[in-house]
């Protein structure tokens, strides 16, 4: 009866640990799986970061009336980040605009 008793106390006490590492293992295992998305989108992000959509070729930030646009070192493509052309577009100058562009497919 008294070995009966310690067994079952071991049992539960078996179960009881195993249900807490088991708790603790997911848990860790959700921190690891989050962590690891985040990693994913940053190298994503990283392998695009500064790259011409058309040719793949980095780009490089020039400045054209007083607007920092990307200008990639391959196919000489001009692109825009997001609000840049509506302010080049708003410009006084509009001949100052034009002539930019010449000065750059120069």
């Amino acid at each position: 009866m008294v070995t009966e008793d310690l067994e079952k106390g071991y049992s539960k006490e078996e179960e009881y640990f195993y249900k807490i590492n088991k708790e603790l293992i997911d848990k860790k295992r959700k921190e690891f799986d989050v962590q690891q998305l985040k990693q994913a989108a940053l190298e994503k992000k990283t392998s695009h970061w500064m790259k011409c959509p058309k040719c793949g070729e980095e780009m490089t930030e020039i400045e054209l009336v007083g607007i920092k646009v990307d200008r990639c070192n391959g196919c000489k493509g001009i692109y825009f980040d997001h609000g840049e052309l509506e302010i080049l577009m708003e410009s006084q100058e509009p001949k100052g605009f034009l002539s930019a562009m010449k000065r750059l497919f120069r």
